[in-house]
Parts: C-alpha cells; structure tokens; sequence
C-alpha cells in the first residue's frame, strides 16, 4: 500500500528537552492533570472523583 496523496515525513512536534522526565515527574505530571479534571468535574456538579473511586472492576 502507498502513501496518501500529500503526506510527508514530518519531524516531530515533541522537543527532546521538553520530554526528559524523571519517572517521578511524569507521574506527578499525570497526577496533577487528573487533580485538575476532578477539581474542574466537582466544581460542575459532577461526580467524576466517585466513579473513580468506587469503580467495580471484575
């Protein structure tokens, strides 16, 4: 199968020095956005932190 008509090879977007983190900074880096989304969800009404937390799984 060929490329699609107008496709190039582009670089990247991500910078290398914007994607060097420790473990522990990516994780906090997830962590806060998730804070962020359940604070944001709570101040609309909605429940999104108890979904999260009473999940069933199985």
């Amino acid at each position: 199968m060929g490329r699609l008509k107008g496709s190039l090879n582009k670089i990247s977007t991500i910078r290398p020095s914007a994607s060097n983190l420790s473990t522990e900074e990516r994780i906090r880096f997830i962590a806060n956005i998730l804070i962020d989304k359940i604070v944001e969800d709570q101040r609309n009404g909605k429940v999104l932190y108890k979904k999260i937390c009473f999940k069933k799984y199985g």
